[in-house]
């Protein structure tokens, strides 16, 4: 009996003593960080992009957020896709409802569609970037709204410049600070445009003119304040604005024999060209611009010139926007309302808008990041300028882009028919853009 007794009383003190140790193991964790949270406080997201350098600025911001947030583990996976397959892949995704991301890029093109066709697979954005509305360049946000609701955040401005190449005007005795418009662009491309070899045959232009991008046509034509669609989804593309843009992007190549028809300037034909010295001016291009000089255009360092737009007289600014890429949320992720703050915190804060200068080389949304001394540094690429300071001048004279779930139908008419026989067929501006509103009318009543 003593025996047995013995024997009870060391297992219980057996059990109070591994009951202590493990409590003071518990304690030990609590106190520690959240390396060893319960896997109901991980929260992982997945993001998918088609630009390696978005997906690095958004795991870098990923990082600050969860150092930012201890009562959560936050981790973001990024993948980088082909644009069309990433696209592809997205749409697929909103349709069927499986294997989507949380959050994904979508190109400014794209977008439209997506919304027209998929609005309910999209988070509604409309009350995170309420909260900003006074900070940001709202004209930025249209493109990625629809009926009064923003469904993605914009990345950038995309402010329409002009390039020159210094070195071409000063050999040619010019400046590019005499080309107040675009009457003065034709004047200063007729000293430019020259045979340097003496073999009869020009090898020196002003500018290129696309024929299969309309991404100058679409930078000139919004600095009048047209473009595809109003702000009601119209089709307005056979405006008389729009005709005016058309014919002197014709004039340029037959009239005035200024410019060359080039496809389109992201080409790496096009690249070597205007390293080689080929062309003495970009031709409204967004700023985002400015990285193809630095990755692909070496010869050029220190030779190139941030400029604003020529005017046109009377009418318009002398400036625009182009290209774009707009962030979204979709509706089945299972953290919606932390997939809305880490957007917040890396694409609307201030200092998200600096950093969007600093680390991705893009012209914020945010108005008040200009005011950051760090985006006025002089690059040395583009004649060691401040070009910062070209830009924001004219941040206030952007004016909306107003699209519709055609655009991408829009954007393939006008690259594939309209510019094209435009310009290296000198067929008739009117004509073709009142062919191509009527197809565009045709689609959208179907």
């Amino acid at each position: 009996m003593k025996r047995k007794l013995l024997i009870l009383c060391l297992i219980c003190t057996l059990v109070i003593s591994v009951s202590f140790i493990l409590s003071g193991c518990s304690a030990g964790n609590k106190e520690g960080s959240k390396e060893s949270a319960s896997s109901d406080s991980a929260v992982e997201l997945e993001m998918w992009t088609f630009v390696n350098a978005h997906a690095d600025y958004y795991k870098k911001k990923a990082k600050e957020f969860n150092d930012l947030h201890p009562e959560f583990d936050f981790k973001l996976k990024t993948q980088t896709y082909p644009y069309d397959q990433m696209h592809d892949k997205l749409n697929i995704a909103l349709q069927t409802g499986i294997g989507g991301p949380d959050i994904s890029d979508i190109e400014i093109g794209k977008f439209p569609g997506i919304v027209a066709n998929n609005k309910e697979g999209l988070v509604d954005l409309t009350s995170t970037v309420d909260k900003y509305r006074d900070e940001i360049v709202e004209a930025r946000v249209t493109p990625y709204s629809s009926n009064g609701r923003v469904y993605g955040i914009p990345t950038h401005l995309g402010t329409g410049v002009m390039y020159y190449n210094k070195e071409l005007f000063e050999k040619a005795g010019v400046s590019p600070e005499s080309i107040k418009t675009w009457e003065d662009f034709i004047k200063v491309g007729k000293k430019l445009t020259k045979d340097t070899n003496g073999d009869g045959k020009i090898d020196q232009w002003m500018t290129g003119v696309p024929t299969s991008d309309f991404m100058t046509f679409n930078v000139m034509s919004n600095q009048l304040g047209s473009n595809v669609f109003d702000k009601d989804e119209n089709i307005i593309l056979n405006r008389p604005e729009n005709v005016k843009v058309l014919k002197y992007m014709q004039d340029l190549v037959h009239k005035y024999k200024i410019a060359n028809p080039i496809p389109l300037y992201d080409d790496q034909n096009v690249y070597r060209d205007l390293n080689d010295g080929k062309y003495a001016a970009v031709l409204a291009m967004p700023q985002w611009y400015m990285i193809r000089f630095t990755e692909f255009m070496p010869d050029l360092e220190g030779k190139v010139l941030v400029r604003g737009l020529p005017s046109w007289g009377n009418e318009g600014t002398r400036s625009s926007t182009g290209g774009g890429t707009g962030t979204a949320i979709m509706a089945t992720t299972e953290h919606q309302e932390i997939a809305k703050e880490f957007l917040e915190y890396a694409k609307l804060t201030k200092e998200a808008g600096v950093e969007m200068w600093t680390e991705l080389g893009f012209d914020p949304i945010r108005k008040d990041a200009y005011d950051n001394p760090k985006l006025y540094e002089p690059i040395p690429f583009f004649n060691n300028e401040k070009v910062m300071e070209t830009i924001s001048e004219l941040q206030s004279e952007i004016q909306p882009l107003y699209l519709s779930g055609l655009y991408a139908k829009a954007r393939d008419i006008i690259n594939q028919e309209v510019l094209f026989n435009a310009i290296e067929n000198n067929k008739d501006p009117k004509k073709l853009l009142d062919e191509a509103t009527k197809e565009l009318k045709e689609e959208k009543a179907k």
